[in-house]
């Protein structure tokens, strides 16, 4: 698996893994379980990693800059989104 993005909430991720999931790209969430349990460990663990299958990588990085980028300012992705 590889990581594609990291987000500071549970919020952001799940909008992530929504859009990749309906260009059918399947997502794993490892740190999901910690985020939804003990949330305020999210910056201690580096933040909510969002991986996909190495074939699917290149697509998920090109669907998440244009999620990014069809945000309004405002609503963009947090500084550790990558």
């Amino acid at each position: 698996m590889i990581t594609v993005a990291t987000c500071n909430d549970s919020a952001s991720v799940q909008l992530v893994k929504s859009v990749l999931n309906d260009s059918g790209i399947a997502v794993f969430i490892p740190d999901e379980n910690t985020a939804q349990t003990a949330p305020y460990l999210i910056f201690a663990i580096g933040g909510i990693r969002i991986q996909v299958t190495q074939e699917n990588a290149e697509a998920a990085r090109a669907i998440i800059a244009q999620l990014d980028a069809a945000s309004p300012e405002s609503d963009r992705m947090p500084p550790a989104f990558t």
